[in-house]
């Protein structure tokens, strides 16, 4: 209890100098160490079975308690604007605590302790992406950013190639467990699925997925031909990731957002000088990358693509078909607001986030989930219709792939639910955002 309470204090003490130059406070700085932190950094364990604590929500913490103290605030300031989107928090939030009064007084199922950390989870996302979407960033900074988000994202992938061929015997030392503790054993085995930077394959796999969504955004928009290099290799190295992880749900979502990207959005903006450069040049450049990938990678992966093709001889799929079908008997009980979070009796593993959803939130809960994140992938189309930046697009369309493949993941893992995944996410969304045109200024600081 000590230690971690000492390592919590030196990261906020830490982190409260990184914010300071020349002794004012800059909020814009605390950007760079949110990606460092939530894509590369462990969580600090606590004892007595407490959750671990990750970084990042020190930080956006510490980062909105300097902004509060406003007089100290310089460069690179906040200015609080409204947007659209912070409706959707509040009105989940309303959904969530109607689910539980509806379940306790009605269902009589009354709730735990730990299940009003769904608030808190939905208000630690609110936070870093309303910090993020009312800074006032450049188009230099933006471009500084995406640049400084694929070599996070590199570091975060040969950490995961670390793993895989045990480089300097990792997988036996002390930090594979501060990362993933109960996948610690199973990384010892040459060739087993990595984990990379997050807490089990599945995860690891959903974060690159991400990053080599906005790699390949980045490869086709952008205009500086090193840049474009830069993320074409960043492209490669990320799908290797997603292949190491052994991650079939990562696959498919990896494939779902690179065909988005590049079906999709690039000849929709590109008209036919796009379609002639994809059938020519990109589709032949990708066709090499797939066989380099499949010559590199691991037998078992084949092994698990074929699984996946006989659904009812596959083991794992039919595990999960009886979680499904005992969960949504459950939600069929309380349909409409479901039953909140019911961490008293029910599981919170179903290994199908909108059926979990549905469970705890009902009908109505699902519904207003899926109108949130509708409404923030129109408003991303309208900041690549107002913005000229390259960056812009790139990072706004990388993120617009990710909604379809997330879409996919969800249906055998957790986005929205990961306190890693999710805020990694809000970070990005904030970031594009900040490029809006479409928020009215409220205040100034």
């Amino acid at each position: 209890m000590v230690l971690a309470f000492i390592v919590i204090v030196g990261v906020i003490v830490i982190t409260i100098c990184i914010f300071f130059r020349n002794g004012k406070l800059v909020i814009k700085r605390v950007i760079t160490p949110l990606m460092i932190a939530s894509v590369i950094l462990p969580p600090i364990g606590m004892p007595l079975q407490m959750p671990a604590i990750r970084l990042e929500l020190i930080l956006v913490l510490v980062a909105w308690l300097l902004f509060l103290l406003g007089s100290l605030s310089t460069g690179g300031r906040i200015k609080l604007k409204w947007n659209p989107v912070y409706k959707w928090f509040f009105v989940f939030g309303i959904t969530i605590l109607a689910s539980i009064v509806y379940a306790t007084l009605v269902k009589v199922y009354y709730p735990v302790v730990s299940d009003f950390w769904e608030f808190g989870k939905l208000l630690e996302y609110f936070l870093i992406f309303a910090l993020i979407a009312n800074l006032e960033i450049s188009l230099i900074d933006l471009k500084r950013y995406y640049l400084i988000s694929l070599m996070i994202f590199s570091v975060s992938a040969i950490f995961g190639f670390a793993q895989y061929w045990n480089i300097f015997n990792i997988n036996s030392s002390a930090i594979i467990s501060y990362y993933a503790p109960t996948q610690t054993i199973g990384l010892l085995s040459w060739g087993h699925r990595i984990v990379g930077t997050t807490g089990n394959p599945n995860e690891f796999a959903a974060l690159m997925v991400l990053a080599a969504s906005l790699a390949l955004a980045g490869a086709l928009w952008l205009e500086d031909k090193n840049e474009r290099l830069f993320s074409w290799l960043g492209f490669i190295v990320f799908s290797f990731s997603v292949i190491l992880t052994l991650s079939r749900s990562g696959l498919i979502g990896l494939i779902v957002a690179s065909a988005f990207i590049l079906f999709f959005k690039y000849p929709m903006y590109f008209r036919f000088k796009g379609i002639l450069r994809l059938v020519f040049a990109i589709i032949p450049i990708l066709l090499i990358i797939v066989f380099i990938l499949i010559k590199l990678s691991p037998s078992t992966l084949f092994f698990r693509i074929e699984s996946v093709l006989s659904p009812t001889t596959d083991t794992s799929f039919q595990v999960r078909l009886l979680m499904w079908n005992y969960n949504l008997e459950i939600w069929k009980q309380s349909p409409l607001l479901g039953w909140g979070a019911g961490k008293a009796t029910m599981t919170t593993i179903v290994d199908n986030e909108w059926i979990l959803l549905l469970r705890r939130y009902g009908i109505i809960g699902l519904t207003i989930f899926l109108i949130w994140f509708t409404k923030i992938y129109s408003y991303l189309s309208q900041i690549v219709k107002e913005n000229s930046s390259n960056y812009t697009k790139a990072i706004a369309i990388g993120l617009q792939a990710i909604f379809p493949a997330y879409a996919v993941y969800m249906t055998f893992a957790a986005v929205y639910h990961s306190l890693q995944l999710m805020p990694i996410f809000m970070l990005y969304l904030g970031l594009i955002y900040s490029q809006g045109k479409f928020a009215r200024r409220v205040h100034q600081v």
